[in-house]
């Protein structure tokens, strides 16, 4: 029985909001935001706020009168503790695999070398809940034989209930339905050509 390797993105939900999250449990279930610096417009949000369909990028000023109306709670960003939650959710990844490489501060590849014929969907619900238990940060996971079809999985698995998703061994069903657009690496100019 020979070693099975497939590669996982692993991307915290929300990150920046879901960090502030950990340290005040009254912004649970609360349209919440977090605002680039000096509170220009909003970078992260919670997916209360996204409900109220207030789009990324919105300037502070526009959301001003809409704070009373929705109750929406707005954060000025800390990247200091962002940074610190990222690190910690690296070393949580790393008792899973020691080949983790971090992508971005919520975005980190993890590879993992299993006896063939394991049970991959197990392995991702397993590291996801251990990212959320150990840390508190909620995140999807998808698995797949290369990065690019890992990130695939990933935007996948953030859509469902359970929120992982392992790419079965032929993909070519699932990238049938996939817009262009939403393969990594692909810019809007590329992806109406290839259109």
């Amino acid at each position: 029985m020979g070693l099975h390797q497939m590669i996982g993105l692993v991307d915290g939900n929300n990150f920046y909001v879901s960090c502030e999250r950990i340290f005040d449990l009254s912004l649970e279930g609360r349209p919440v935001a977090v605002l680039s610096n000096n509170d220009g417009c909003v970078i992260s949000r919670s997916p209360e706020f996204k409900a109220l369909g207030i789009p990324m990028g919105t300037p502070f000023f526009q959301l001003r009168p809409l704070q009373a109306i929705h109750g929406l709670i707005l954060k000025s960003s800390n990247y200091e503790l962002y940074g610190d939650i990222s690190r910690r959710v690296i070393a949580t990844l790393q008792e899973f695999s020691p080949d983790v490489e971090q992508y971005s501060i919520d975005e980190a590849f993890i590879h993992l070398e299993l006896p063939a014929g394991s049970d991959y969907a197990a392995r991702a619900l397993e590291i996801r809940r251990t990212v959320l238990n150990w840390v508190g940060i909620p995140c999807g996971v998808g698995f797949a034989t290369s990065r690019t079809l890992a990130k695939i999985a990933n935007h996948i698995a953030k859509k469902r209930p359970d929120g992982i998703f392992v790419m079965p061994q032929d993909a070519s069903g699932i990238l049938a339905e996939l817009p262009v657009s939403e393969v990594w690496g692909v810019g809007n100019r590329t992806a109406t050509k290839l259109n």
